[in-house]
């Protein structure tokens, strides 16, 4: 299970990939894997600061009732609409057992979400965090790059030399 930043109608969609639906060798491994893709969600909207988040869930019919769960914990953290779309009843009835819908609906099409959000939260989707998404990358790819792209520009500053420190003098 991954997630896919795509772009509709100028804005950030987060769209669900569940292709190991029933490879999960326990209850246990399928937990851990949902609070690591929660975890590379959180990490992913504050350190490109996205101040929204619209899943698109393509009407999946079996999506992990712990990733859910856990996605809720993390709006109640983040404090920025989060908005669904392509639900369909059995995730419906576990996102509306936290009060999802007190703020959005449900929505159809992650189009008609946007909608929504541009109309309660005007300028939003305008902000320069779109400019920083790779598009179309699986969410943990997208983050194991950026790891290993800092780790490579510490290892790149130059050390100072003693011939550095006797021009300070």
């Amino acid at each position: 299970m991954d997630i896919i930043p795509t772009m509709v109608d100028g804005a950030v969609v987060l769209s669900l990939n569940n292709p190991d639906l029933f490879t999960q060798d326990s209850k246990k491994e399928e937990e851990e894997e949902a609070v690591r893709l929660v975890i590379n969600i959180h990490n992913w909207v504050k350190q490109i600061k996205l101040e929204y988040l619209v899943f698109d869930f393509q009407e999946e019919k079996h999506i992990n009732q712990f990733f859910l769960i856990e996605l809720m914990q993390l709006r109640k953290r983040l404090r920025i609409p989060f908005l669904f779309s392509g639900v369909l009843n059995e995730s419906k009835k576990t996102l509306e057992s936290y009060s999802c819908q007190d703020s959005y609906p449900l929505f159809w099409t992650p189009n008609d979400a946007i909608r929504a959000l541009r109309i309660q939260h005007p300028g939003i989707t305008e902000n320069n965090a779109k400019h920083h998404v790779t598009f179309g990358e699986s969410l943990t790819e997208i983050l194991k790059n950026d790891i290993k792209l800092n780790v490579k520009e510490k290892k790149q500053k130059p050390k100072a030399t003693s011939q550095d420190y006797l021009s300070l003098l």
